[in-house]
Parts: structure tokens; sequence; C-alpha cells
């Protein structure tokens, strides 16, 4: 049965048919992401919305009132060349300086300071910012979760402040998640169970998470790399393990 399904897997006019959209399927798949993109773009900037309004606008001063779509693409323009030589400031030694006059007058608003103070630092978390305080107080831990034959997981010590929760003393670790590392979440651990790794720097870490994995080996530290086993050390593996275990 299973000889006449493989062969009819390979001759048919149905196998041939899915295997030609199976080769697509990630071309399709990808097109479908950029579409989506395009719309979410579209939503959030594009005419009738707040940000959109601003970019036609600001067109608007050029050409008129006449023009809408070209005013809006001669907008969009200005706001491209606005960033991109905001980056080159952003990418001097300005940039602690811009950061600090920034975040002063957005503080000055009362409502506002609430939620952009803690959004400022999120994304400059998650970007790598070396000069954000909040890299400063963190390191990578390693974090045994289950006991002796449980597992491990790489995550942020928060800070060394040493709490005592029913007479154990826990420190408080964030555990990033895949692929958004912001949006992890906080557990006391006991201390006994957290090791520092020494060797990896919170922007390693933060690769790993967001490549889910891919990019692990070459930000792991070189004591977490395996050494690759020869050819009679696999046979002894396979030899010494039972017919269950095989299986």
């Amino acid at each position: 049965m299973f000889g006449f399904l493989s062969r009819f897997w390979r001759t048919s006019v149905v196998g041939t048919f899915l295997a030609g959209s199976f080769f697509l399927l990630p071309v399709v798949l990808t097109i479908f992401i950029i579409i989506w993109l395009v719309r979410w773009i579209k939503d959030a900037l594009g005419p009738g919305t707040f940000f959109g309004e601003l970019i036609l606008q600001s067109g608007k001063v050029l050409v008129g009132r006449d023009y809408e779509y070209i005013a809006f693409a001669l907008g969009l323009l200005i706001a491209v060349i606005g960033i991109w030589i905001l980056g080159l400031f952003v990418r001097t030694q300005a940039r602690k300086g811009l950061e600090s006059a920034f975040d002063a007058t957005m503080d000055r608003v009362p409502f506002f300071r609430t939620i952009y103070k803690p959004v400022a630092r999120i994304v400059r978390f998650a970007s790598g910012d070396p000069n954000a305080e909040e890299l400063a107080g963190m390191s990578v831990v390693r974090c045994r979760l289950g006991g002796l034959d449980g597992v491990d997981t790489l995550a942020l010590l928060a800070s060394s402040q040493t709490y005592t929760l029913d007479g154990e003393r826990r420190k408080l670790v964030y555990f990033p998640t895949s692929p958004i590392p912001m949006s992890g979440y906080l557990l006391f651990m006991p201390e006994k169970n957290i090791t520092p790794v020494t060797g990896m720097q919170v922007d390693q870490l933060m690769k790993i998470y967001v490549s889910l994995g891919a990019l692990a080996p070459e930000n792991m530290p070189a004591e977490f790399i395996a050494a690759p086993q020869s050819i009679k050390d696999l046979a002894t593996n396979v030899s010494e393990k039972t017919p269950d275990e095989l299986e």
C-alpha cells in the first residue's frame, strides 16, 4: 500500500501539481507578507490617518491644495529625507545630547510623558543602544528550570538586588521570548538556579531571540559549543543505546 502511494505521488498528475505548488509556496507567502506590510503602512500613514494628514499638508505647502497625490508624494519624500538627516546626527557623538534634550522636552508634557518614558526605554533597549541606562544594570544569566534534570534558558538579570521571599533569597530575572524579546516576563528566581554568563553581551542574547535561535552558534560563548564527536564516539554512543531508545 505504501509503495503504491509512493509511486502515485511520484508519477500522478496530482503529485506533480503538488510538487510545483510546494516549490512556489515560499514565493507566494513572501508576496502575501509584503502585501500585508504595505496595507499596514497604508493604514498607519495613508491619507485620512493622523500621520498621513501631516505628510499631505507638508506637501500642499509646496504644490498647493489641487494636487493631493503629488502633495502626498512630496510630503513623504520630505519625511524620508528628514528622518535620514536625523539618522546622520544620531549616528554621531551627538546622539546622547539629542536624546537628553528630547527626553527633557517630552518630560514637560504631563500625560504624554507617562507613556513616552517606558516606550523610549523599551525601544532603546531592544535596539541595543550602548548608552541605554537599562543595559548598564543588566547581565546575561543562565537559569535552570525544573531541578537537576530540568532545562536551561538564557535570560537577563534585571539588577543585582536580592529579594527574600518565604525566607529564600531570590533575584528578579527577565525572560525574553522569540521573536519579540520585549514581550517576555519577569520571575523571582532562586539564587542557586542562576549562573552568570560572562562571555555573552545583552545584544548577542537579543540577536538569538530575534532570529529564533538561527544566530545562536555565532553569539553563544565558546564554552557552550560542544566539540564535534568523532565517528568512533558516535558509534559507541549508538551501541550503548537500548532498542527502545533507538526507535
